[in-house]
C-alpha cells in the first residue's frame, strides 16, 4: 500500500487482518476507525483469531454487539502511540475504559506480555500494531467468559 489511508481501510487491505476487519464491521467499530482519531490499534492477526477460537473464544462471535465488541474495544488505545512512544507508557487506557500493561523486555515492547509482531503500520488517523494473540480484559471484568 503506497498511499496512507485510515485505520479501517488499512486493516481491510492487509490480508493478515481479514478476521479483525470482519469483526470490526460486525460490531460497528469500523465506523470509529474511519474517524479522525488518533487511535492506536493492537490488531490480532488471522492466526491469532484462529488460535483464540480453537481455545475458548468462539462463543464471543455469537454476540457481536456485546461480548465481541468489548474484546475489540480492549484492542483500541487513544492517541498516536508508535513503538518508540508506547514503550514509555505503563498502563494506557483502552476504548473499553480499562488499561493494558506496556513493558519492554530485552528491547522488545510487550502489551500484557504479548510482543508487537508488526509494529508501526502508520495510517492517516493513527497507527496499527499487529499482534499474534487476541487480548482479553482481566478475568474480574469478564467472570465466566474467560
Amino acid at each position: 500500500m503506497s498511499e496512507r489511508t485510515n485505520i479501517e481501510k488499512t486493516l481491510g487491505a492487509d490480508e493478515r487482518f481479514t478476521t479483525m476487519t470482519s469483526a470490526l464491521h460486525e460490531t460497528g467499530l469500523d465506523a470509529i476507525l474511519k474517524g479522525n482519531g488518533p487511535f492506536t490499534v493492537l490488531a490480532p492477526t488471522n492466526d491469532a483469531f484462529r488460535h483464540f477460537r480453537e481455545g475458548s473464544g468462539d462463543h464471543l462471535r455469537h454476540d457481536p454487539q456485546v461480548q465481541c465488541k468489548r474484546v475489540l474495544q480492549y484492542h483500541i488505545l487513544f492517541g498516536l502511540l508508535v513503538e518508540k512512544d508506547i514503550k514509555k507508557l505503563n498502563f494506557p487506557k483502552t476504548r473499553l475504559g480499562i488499561t493494558v500493561e506496556i513493558s519492554e523486555r530485552a528491547g522488545q515492547v510487550t502489551i500484557n506480555g504479548i510482543s508487537l509482531a508488526f509494529p508501526d503500520i502508520i495510517c492517516t488517523n493513527g497507527v496499527i500494531h499487529g499482534i499474534d494473540t487476541v487480548l482479553l480484559p482481566p478475568s474480574g471484568i469478564w467472570g465466566h467468559l474467560v
